[in-house]
């Protein structure tokens, strides 16, 4: 796979030239049309509150750069496609989040990682609405187990 580079002034980017980590340079941008609510959608408290994406931006974007080619690993480079990247990713960036209060935010992590799986945004939303209805006093509906017709011999 042939990785793009992009210049600068008709000069090669350079390795170096990497001042941040490149999905800062995202996220910077990304920012100001965030629509972080003034509550956790778990708990309900205002305070300590964080914007938690069920895609990692870290992940989505390395698996994105990699698919077309783009070389990242400068500020040169990132800064090139950035905006093409948050288009294309509109839903993971801005749809697919939730405000979390921090302790509620560390105990999502504590369950999925660090930089949760991208396969498992579902289960990220399932999971914090799980704990939004325990909060609110409400019983989790309980999937029925099937198993299988052998069961109702034992």
């Amino acid at each position: 796979m042939e990785i793009k580079k992009f210049t600068l002034l008709g000069k090669m980017a350079k390795n170096t030239d990497n001042k941040r980590i490149a999905v800062k340079h995202v996220r910077d941008k990304a920012k100001s049309a965030y629509e972080k609510k003034d509550h956790c959608h778990i708990c309900g408290t205002g305070q300590d509150l964080e914007l938690h994406h069920t895609h990692s931006i870290t992940l989505l974007l390395n698996l994105w750069s990699q698919r077309k080619g783009y070389d990242i690993s400068t500020d040169t480079g990132i800064l090139a496609v950035r905006d093409e990247f948050i288009q294309e990713h509109h839903k993971e960036i801005y749809d697919d989040v939730y405000t979390l209060c921090n302790p509620h935010h560390v105990q999502l992590h504590g369950v999925y990682g660090k930089a949760p799986a991208l396969g498992t945004a579902q289960k990220q939303s399932s999971w914090i609405e799980k704990q939004r209805a325990k909060c609110a006093g409400e019983v989790a509906e309980k999937k029925p187990t099937n198993f299988g017709s052998f069961a109702k011999f034992y």
